[in-house]
């Protein structure tokens, strides 16, 4: 085979190796949704050392979610790593909610529809394929609604922990008046208004999202859509 012929036949390897892994990249997140529901991490954690598993944890220790250790030099068996750790539930900061919500079928599922989005007239693929825009339908399903706002508050938790209280605190210095754009509960507004007091926070979200939800003297929640009106302030959070 001549270098050309050689040259030739590594790129189509290569790029048989590249569509395959984009093919089966599901498997990761499927496998990482299993491990949630069987409540790997928490085993691991309670029992205190690595344990012994099934082969599904070899897929989840390639993708970095747990690592791979010997008991007694001999037995393999699997422990947790940075990530993995964000999954044991009675941790202050813990990711299974935002996890399971986006591997679950009625977030997945749209992607099927990818193709007609694009050739269709719809904004979004929301629409696409349920007729109706994001927001519209989890405010007619309650119990996915639920859901979805308890994996942005466990994000937000750790999120803000960076950028509140770590990295970017400067951005905060100085402000008057912050105002979060469908903040849902208001985890977000909530430590930030903690840890600058001096910061009048409002958070802004469907009334649904906001009933009934516990104020302090520099944070409030004010119900209305964001797409109509967006009270003033002297920063605006998107998230």
């Amino acid at each position: 085979m001549d270098a050309n012929q050689d040259q030739g036949a590594k790129e189509l390897f290569q790029g048989q190796a590249q569509l395959y892994k984009l093919m089966f990249n599901h498997l990761s997140s499927m496998s990482l949704k299993c491990a949630i529901e069987l409540g790997i991490a928490d085993i691991i954690h309670s029992h205190g050392r690595a344990i012994t598993l099934s082969e599904l944890m070899r897929l989840l220790v390639h993708s970095g979610c747990f690592k791979k250790t010997k008991v007694n030099g001999e037995e393999e068996a699997y422990g947790l790593t940075a990530a993995s750790t964000l999954l044991i539930k009675d941790k202050p900061y813990c990711l299974s909610p935002t996890v399971s919500v986006f591997v679950d079928p009625f977030f997945v599922a749209p992607f099927q529809s990818l193709s007609s989005w694009f050739k269709g007239t719809e904004i979004t693929l929301w629409e696409t394929v349920h007729g109706i825009k994001f927001w519209e339908f989890m405010n007619q399903n309650p119990a996915i609604n639920q859901r979805f706002n308890e994996a942005m508050a466990s994000d937000s938790e750790i999120m803000t922990t960076f950028v509140v209280k770590s990295e970017c605190k400067q951005i905060f210095e100085g402000l008057g008046s912050l105002v979060d754009v469908g903040g849902g509960n208001g985890t977000f507004s909530r430590i930030i208004s903690e840890a600058f007091p001096g910061i009048k926070c409002t958070v802004l979200d469907l009334p649904h999202a906001v009933a009934n939800l516990p104020e302090a003297d520099n944070l409030k929640y004010i119900a209305g859509d964001m797409f109509r009106f967006i009270p003033p302030a002297d920063a605006f959070l998107f998230k």
